[in-house]
């Protein structure tokens, strides 16, 4: 049996959670998975664990927000554990509280797993370096996170890195014996063995779950920087078998079972050191070799079942456990991609289940300055809970309202978040409009077009306008206000000015350029008001310089048009300049607003 505190606890984490005081008696007691009846203004929970328990009183309050007054549903796990991963190592660092309401939203979809993403955002006391000035949690909070975490039926899993993603690090001149390349640690040397156990050893005096991610992932050019220097050429597969080894020692005596990024093995064994080569080539030798852990194969890019079907059955290939890290699109700029997430998501659990998947869970990351606040895209969450608990069969419309229920936010609000991109494929139109230079013409807007970047803007301000003033709608209606006006005005602005328009330009310098300024500047306030609700402080400093970049931006713009009306200077420059096609390496921040490589802010 449950304890009658145990119970209450639940019944307050869903209420909490979603604001739904459930209206009526509910019994609950100990069952095989998840068994909830709602009928004649009573219900009842039967639950497994105190993880499924908060999914039952979760279930009552989607009935309640639906208007359901019955209720009979038996459910069970599919995969053993589900999850998220929240990235906290790309400026934005949830404050505590934060990562309680997201245990408590976890919780209350029945997902019992949650890695806090830290390559060095963790307290580490014997490496002050660690985390400095970047918002790391202390050992005393990721207790207290731990002990939530825990009475919530959440697994609180401990995530590190042992070889790459160590920039933040290893920038520090106090760090420099351990570093291989900027990124990389430096494997055979002893002091990095020493500062893996100190983090390996950290990790073990916060939490008590018995796994621990080490990372490892995207070390690119591994044992070819400093290595190099030293030790001259070597068989790469060797050295990270050799390194990978070493650490899962290291784990072992603090009894953890490590899970390692799998990639590295499939980017060796390919000649394009692409991790989703067909022809990758790993050989047996080499297999046989790897040290016994969970390799997680992660994948948020393809729309294929089939796809993830051959790649669940190379990992498998590869012996051992194989995790699944799918992905909710937090990391193109200012919104979710909700339209990129379902037409990945969708296929890969589908496949995950046929595979006998059995951990799988959500990464939200944060890459190329945090710009979008992870809570935006909570909705989305249900799309690993219910294919979870009801099956990857479940109704779209029961996600739609798991969704609603635990983040208040009406699907439609999502629907219209998800017009910041044109399609199901990675095209950041949104963000290159928000940061995109004014004179410069920069923006890679692939298949797209700024007329239909215009028309979707207006479709969802028509959406986000109808709906109660919150700080999330209101953050996101501006959004859309700046992007439709910076749309127009790189439609517009070199047209005109080689028509010589003088009219139009004279409007645009005085009137249009300073409103679209102070547009950037309530947006920027919007944008730090949720960030100081959800984040600390540190990493805010990113954005702050991006915005700052953009209005002075705007500011010059209309400057050089009045100096060019007013005859002081013959013609403006960078519109004179006959643009080529902008096509650039990536969809960064650094590439929307200079062609001068490497000079833009953040990471």
């Amino acid at each position: 049996m449950f304890s009658s505190e145990c119970i209450a606890q639940a019944r307050a984490r869903a209420a909490r959670t979603t604001g739904i005081e459930l209206p009526y008696a509910i019994e609950a007691e100990r069952g095989e998975g998840l068994c909830v009846t709602l009928a004649g203004g009573r219900a009842r929970i039967a639950a497994q664990d105190e993880n499924a328990l908060a999914r039952g009183f979760f279930l009552l309050s989607c009935c309640v927000r639906a208007g359901r007054d019955a209720l009979s549903v038996r459910q069970k796990r599919h995969f053993a554990s589900c999850g998220a991963m929240a990235d906290c190592s790309r400026g934005a660092v949830l404050k505590v509280e934060r990562v309680k309401r997201l245990i408590d939203q976890l919780a209350c979809l029945g997902m019992n797993l949650l890695m806090l993403y830290t390559e060095d955002t963790c307290e580490v006391p014997e490496y002050p370096y660690l985390g400095h000035l970047r918002g790391r949690y202390t050992q005393a909070e990721l207790r207290e996170l731990d002990e939530y975490a825990a009475a919530a039926g959440v697994e609180l899993v401990p995530c590190i890195q042992t070889l790459g993603h160590m920039r933040q690090f290893l920038q520090w001149q106090d760090s420099a014996a351990l570093r291989d390349q900027m990124d990389i640690l430096l494997i055979d040397e002893e002091k990095t063995y020493a500062f893996i156990e100190a983090e390996i050893r950290a990790m073990r005096a916060c939490m008590r779950s018995g796994r621990i991610h080490i990372g490892m992932d995207e070390a690119h050019g591994v044992g070819l920087g400093e290595y190099l220097l030293r030790h001259g050429q070597t068989d790469r597969f060797a050295l990270l078998n050799r390194h990978l080894e070493r650490v899962r020692a290291i784990c072992e005596r603090y009894d953890f079972k490590p899970i390692m990024w799998s990639d590295m093995f499939f980017r060796l064994g390919s000649a394009k050191n692409d991790y989703y080569d067909e022809a990758c080539d790993i050989p047996q030798a080499v297999i046989d070799a790897i040290p016994p852990v969970d390799l997680c194969y992660w994948d948020y890019y393809h729309t294929d079942e089939a796809f993830y079907d051959r790649m669940l059955s190379e990992h498998a290939r590869m012996g051992g456990r194989t995790v699944f890290a799918g992905g909710i699109w937090t990391w193109g700029g200012f919104l979710p991609h909700v339209k990129k997430t379902e037409a990945t998501m969708f296929p890969a659990l589908r496949a995950c289940a046929k595979h006998r998947v059995d951990t799988v869970f959500a990464t939200m990351w944060g890459d190329d300055g945090a710009e979008t606040d992870l809570f935006l895209a909570g909705g989305l969450l249900p799309i690993f809970s219910e294919s979870c608990w009801q099956g990857c069969d479940c109704p779209r419309e029961e996600m739609a309202l798991a969704g609603e229920t635990l983040t208040g936010m009406p699907r439609a609000v999502l629907t219209a978040m998800g017009e910041f991109y044109p399609n199901e494929e990675d095209v950041r139109t949104g963000k290159s409009l928000i940061w995109g230079d004014p004179l410069y013409p920069l923006l890679d807007l692939k298949d797209d077009s700024l007329d239909a970047a215009m028309a979707r803007c207006d479709a969802a301000l028509a959406v986000l306008r109808a709906q109660p003033d919150a700080p999330e709608t209101r953050y996101a209606a501006m959004l859309f206000e700046a992007a439709k006006e910076k749309a127009r005005l790189a439609r517009d602005l070199r047209p005109r000015y080689l028509a010589d328009d003088r009219a139009w330009l004279a409007e645009t310098a005085e009137t249009a350029l300073p409103a679209l300024s102070a547009l950037y500047e309530r947006l920027m306030d919007a944008h730090r008001a949720l960030w100081e609700r959800d984040m600390r402080r540190f990493g805010w400093e990113v954005l702050c310089l991006r915005y700052g970049g953009a209005m002075a931006r705007l500011h010059d713009a209309a400057r050089q048009i009045r100096r060019y009306l007013s005859g002081e200077i013959a013609g403006i420059e960078e519109l004179d300049a006959q643009p080529l096609p902008p096509v650039r390496i990536a969809q960064h921040y650094e590439h929307m607003v200079t062609p001068s490589a490497a000079l833009g802010t953040g990471f």
